[in-house]
């Protein structure tokens, strides 16, 4: 399987791990491309932006919606209690289990892949590829998992919180808590709130703004002067999501020397035309403003999360 840039995995960990050891994939980290598209959103006056400073890279920068979602450390405390919690729950059926090896860790920030490529060593070799080396690999020996244990862990609960269609309800005549013993794990760490995943809201600002930030007349203008960049250099692009998502690519399984050549351009380019500030700048506005709309439902998803990971990190200080 080819892997181009794209959206950060969610913070289910655990199911991802047992995902992989069944089907052999894996996901690479990126900037959110599914949700509404700004044609089916409701009208927005442009919100105000200050100084828009000069920037190639914003990694090291944060957008507001990131203090409601979950961070790497909280995604790794829940996984690593949800391991511990379902573990023991494996016990009482007198199953054994450890843990296989985990996929890639998802990226810092929503700003590490965001508004890719921008970095010019990184295309030098990767083009519009994945950096992650392991995305789209098959792990080689992956360990299997007793037939008996996958179906005593269960698929954790729904986001009805129920267990999935078709799920064992017992083992050996004992029953098995909704959702298996991911199920049960899962109930206990979000019993004060959470629910072992992005917030909807969060997760909605998130997805609006970058939709919202693509179709902003001062955006588009950015885009405008990029285009023009390319095509004085032989390349002819509307914006830098149609090089990024040029099909030549992802039918490849390596870049090819056009493509790196092409993804050098892109990057030389954000930087000639400050493509990076005027987005990241537009785009940390929009959600200021959809943050105020929303900021009941946001700071109840922000209460969730912090107890959430309070349990998490009671239940790893514990012992046993």
């Amino acid at each position: 399987m080819t892997s181009t840039r794209r959206a950060r995995p969610g913070p289910a960990l655990l199911l991802t791990v047992l995902a992989l050891t069944a089907a052999g994939c894996s996901a690479a980290p990126g900037a959110p491309e599914a949700g509404p598209s700004a044609t089916t959103l409701s009208p927005m006056d442009p919100p105000p932006v200050g100084d828009i400073p000069r920037l190639t890279r914003v990694d090291d920068r944060a957008l507001p919606v990131e203090a409601y979602l979950l961070t790497g450390e909280q995604y790794r405390s829940f996984d690593a209690a949800q391991s511990k919690l379902a573990t023991g729950c494996l016990r009482e059926y007198g199953l054994a289990w450890t843990r296989p090896p985990g996929p890639a860790t998802a990226a810092e920030t929503q700003t590490t892949h965001r508004y890719d490529p921008v970095d010019p060593a990184d295309v030098a070799v990767n083009g519009y590829h994945s950096p992650d080396p392991a995305a789209g690999a098959k792990p080689s020996g992956a360990p299997s998992v007793d037939p008996d244990v996958l179906a005593v862990l269960g698929s954790g609960l729904g986001p009805d919180g129920r267990s999935a269609p078709g799920a064992a309800t017992e083992f050996h005549g004992k029953p098995l808590p909704a959702g298996g013993c991911l199920g049960d794990a899962q109930h206990r760490l979000t019993a004060q709130g959470g629910t072992g995943r992005d917030g909807d809201a969060a997760v909605a600002v998130n997805f609006e703004s970058f939709e919202r930030s693509r179709a902003d007349p001062r955006v588009e203008e950015v885009f405008r002067a990029w285009s023009g960049c390319m095509k004085e250099r032989g390349y002819a692009y509307p914006t830098p999501a149609d090089a990024l998502k040029d099909a030549r690519w992802a039918a490849a399984d390596r870049p090819s020397a056009e493509e790196i050549a092409t993804a050098t351009a892109d990057v030389e380019c954000k930087a000639r035309t400050n493509v990076v500030g005027v987005w990241f700048t537009v785009e940390s506005a929009y959600q200021t403003e959809l943050i105020r709309r929303h900021q009941a439902e946001l700071a109840a998803v922000k209460a969730g999360n912090d107890a959430m990971t309070a349990l998490a990190r009671s239940v790893l200080a514990a012992g046993g």
